[in-house]
């Protein structure tokens, strides 16, 4: 049976949408529109916005939750250095640092804020545990039996997919993974005990066919 491939706008705070980012979807968020290098990535940015201004929506009203893998973040920080230095994807240091300091902000909790009672974290980080460390090795079979050559960053994400819907009690209906990673998010669709991935920017994947 295919997989559900659309993700609810506005689906009851008790059954909640839980995204799983990779470090590339975190990046691009950041990146200024202009700085895009052809069409096609023009197009990925684009939708990337869209998908993020929904998701943060959807986090205010409390109708979602983001987690990161802690791998993701560090990786994240990367990608826009790389951007940076390697790519001419921000106009100077300031644009640059600009982008930074936004993605900072929101993985960062200030500890007054973790002291509250009633704490609004808008994205999770996930430890890389031993439980998800152990599922890496066995996801890297899946993918491969299905010809799906994935880095153990992408294996991290969706260890931690399975580990949420095993010990958090996460459905696998409410979980999303989102990625600019192909294999990883055509691999999922051979796994059927992965939650759908999805890759913004894709014909199948654009804003307005998933969001429902």
């Amino acid at each position: 049976m295919a997989k559900t491939r659309t993700i609810a706008k506005n689906p009851r705070k008790d059954r909640k949408n839980y995204f799983l980012v990779d470090a590339s979807f975190i990046a691009e968020k950041y990146l200024p529109l202009e700085s895009a290098s052809s069409k096609k990535i023009k197009v990925r940015i684009r939708e990337c916005k869209k998908w993020w201004k929904e998701i943060d929506r959807q986090i205010t009203e409390g109708r979602a939750r983001v987690y990161i893998p802690d791998v993701c973040i560090a990786e994240a920080f990367k990608v826009l250095a790389k951007k940076y230095y390697s790519e001419d994807a921000f106009e100077d240091y300031q644009s640059y640092k600009k982008a930074k300091d936004a993605l900072s902000e929101d993985v960062t909790i200030p500890a007054k804020e973790l002291k509250k009672q009633s704490r609004h974290i808008r994205y999770h980080d996930l430890p890389t545990t031993r439980d998800v460390v152990i599922a890496v090795d066995r996801f890297y079979e899946q993918f491969m039996k299905n010809k799906k050559n994935v880095g153990v960053v992408d294996l991290i994400i969706v260890a931690n997919a399975k580990y949420l819907m095993d010990f958090h009690d996460s459905e696998k209906s409410q979980m999303h993974i989102i990625t600019f990673d192909k294999p990883l998010r055509d691999g999922t669709k051979k796994i059927a005990e992965l939650p759908s991935a999805y890759y913004p920017g894709e014909d199948d994947d654009i804003f307005e066919k998933v969001f429902k």
